[in-house]
């Protein structure tokens, strides 16, 4: 269920890192969540995140982005 990311992977630009962190969801909940994080405004994309996700893989999902990103 969990990706791991290699070196090579982060020459490979930020898309593909949020491409590869969310492909464990559904398809509709996948694309939702990839223009959220397309285009993160702070705290209202976060909210909007939790909203979508639950707070939970939400959270798992930011923490999986950062760590890499």
């Amino acid at each position: 269920m969990g990706k791991v990311f290699r070196p090579e992977d982060m020459t490979r630009g930020r898309k593909r890192v949020v491409e590869e962190a969310v492909r464990d969801l559904s398809p509709g909940i996948r694309e939702a969540t990839v223009r959220i994080l397309e285009s993160w405004v702070g705290k209202e994309s976060k909210e909007r995140l939790v909203k979508l996700l639950g707070k939970e893989e939400a959270k798992r999902l930011i923490k999986k982005i950062k760590v890499i990103c």
